[in-house]
């Protein structure tokens, strides 16, 4: 599989901000819903009704990788997808380089750690979960 080949496409325009997409995505990783451990984000623009998504766009070159002191990020060879180790510190590096906005460091396992898209080890939850069908391949 080439990587960077499968990542979250995003109809911003189409969404209605319902957030679905964040509590699936925590659910299914941490077992509760928390807006600060999701691996998706939405966030309001200044319009009102209008969003902004951020999700990781698994990149070739992978700079959060490149940046990490603890060598915790790494391509998964069975789904492609970038994935965060759970020796995490939570330094940050990640978040200063990531150019999609993607990461972020949340304690919602109780510790300090880069949270991101992980596509969910190959079909992610947000995508059957979004009632706008905003997210696609």
């Amino acid at each position: 599989m080439k990587p960077g080949a499968i990542k979250i496409k995003m109809n911003p325009e189409v969404c209605q901000g319902c957030r679905v997409c964040e509590a699936v995505c925590s659910l299914n990783h941490f077992g509760a819903v928390s807006p600060s451990g999701t691996g998706i984000r939405v966030e309001e623009k200044e319009q009102l009704g209008t969003f902004n998504l951020f999700v990781c766009q698994q990149c070739f070159d992978l700079p959060c990788a490149d940046v990490c002191p603890q060598n915790v990020i790494a391509r998964n060879s069975y789904s492609g997808a970038v994935e965060v180790g759970e020796e995490c510190n939570g330094c940050g590096a990640c978040v200063d380089a990531c150019p999609y906005n993607a990461i972020v460091i949340s304690a919602v396992t109780g510790k300090e750690r880069a949270v991101k898209c992980d596509l969910c080890g190959g079909l992610p939850v947000c995508f059957n979960a979004c009632p706008r069908q905003v997210l696609s391949w």
